[in-house]
């Protein structure tokens, strides 16, 4: 599976001063790790492949169409529970989740289908513009908590609340978190780590990383540094800084390097044997022209002719086998 490397950068003080989309407040309130994606943004970008072997893959999303055309997710963990924004008209979902071979139920007066497929996820509809993805059971207590006034929140929210604008956001109580680094994948401890990426204009990645101490984060700091020759072309470029006890990351790209980026290199054509030609005039060298290799042949099996009845008793006689190109 490819993996997308992502650099965050966010100010708490910042993030505690804006507001967030009210169906955030979903998400699991004991998550450690919260991750949200501008899907109607991200599935044009050249990251779209990537992220979306990821949620429909390691993750376990529903192939359902609706759910590949939404707006947004927001996924939190380790209480697995994703929250996917956009239009999923009842009917249609009942249609879909039926041909994939969901069993539908009502809990609570909401719509739900369990999935029966081992590795696949089950749904939720809270509403026309909400779906919660996750285990069955989490789902249910995820129902029970949207019916209760006095429900609590994750207190990652207030932190995520600055990317309520951007393709693709990470915050995370610590690093390495099961959910978190399979969008952040760095080799590296940290208490705390938010941030974002934007890929409408090719990419920007700006993130930061609490290391606990200042001696920490120099040391931090240091082994990202050797890693980024190990890193994909793209991510090349990042630049690692320390602040305090904390260590900033930044990288921006263009479009166009991020789609050579991701291409690879082309491949290199065969040499081609060429010949020194001199003239009096000039020289000249000549590719080698060779015969095309000869096709291999097919022998058939002998044909053998079995003749019964006669008086000396049942009679074979074989016929030569037949000589032809492989390829009639």
């Amino acid at each position: 599976m490819v993996r997308v490397p992502l650099a965050f950068l966010t100010c708490a003080a910042f993030a505690a001063a804006q507001s967030h989309p009210s169906w955030w407040t979903y998400s699991s309130p004991g998550a450690t790790a919260l991750v949200g994606i501008e899907w109607q943004s991200v599935r044009t970008s050249p990251f779209a492949d990537p992220i979306e072997g990821e949620l429909w893959g390691d993750l376990g999303f529903p192939d359902l169409p609706c759910l590949h055309k939404a707006r947004q997710f927001v996924v939190s963990s380790p209480e697995f529970l994703a929250l996917a924004n956009g239009i999923f008209a009842s009917s249609a979902m009942r249609d879909q989740a039926a041909k994939k071979g969901f069993k539908a139920m009502t809990y609570r007066g909401i719509d739900m289908w369990f999935s029966t497929e081992k590795g696949v996820l089950s749904l939720a509809r809270l509403t026309d513009q909400l779906v919660m993805i996750g285990e069955p059971k989490t789902l249910q207590e995820a129902v029970d908590r949207s019916m209760d006034d006095a429900r609590n929140y994750s207190p990652l929210l207030a932190r995520a609340a600055a990317f309520n604008q951007k393709d693709l956001w990470v915050v995370s109580s610590r690093l390495p978190d099961d959910l978190a680094s399979r969008f952040v994948p760095l080799d590296i401890e940290s208490e705390r780590f938010e941030g974002f990426v934007s890929v409408r204009n090719g990419l920007e990645l700006d993130a930061v990383l609490s290391a606990g101490s200042e001696q920490q984060a120099i040391a931090s700091a240091g082994k990202l540094r050797q890693a980024i020759p190990t890193f994909p072309a793209i991510a090349r470029g990042l630049q690692v800084t320390v602040e305090d006890d904390s260590v900033r990351l930044a990288l921006e790209a263009t479009r166009e390097q991020v789609i050579v980026a991701l291409r690879g290199p082309e491949p290199v054509p065969a040499p081609v044997e060429t010949i020194k030609v001199e003239t009096p005039s000039h020289v000249e060298y000549v590719p080698v022209e060779k015969p095309d290799p000869p096709k291999p042949v097919v022998i058939e099996k002998p044909q053998v002719i079995r003749i019964l009845g006669l008086d000396e008793g049942p009679r074979e006689i074989v016929l030569p086998p037949a000589v032809k190109p492989a390829n009639n």
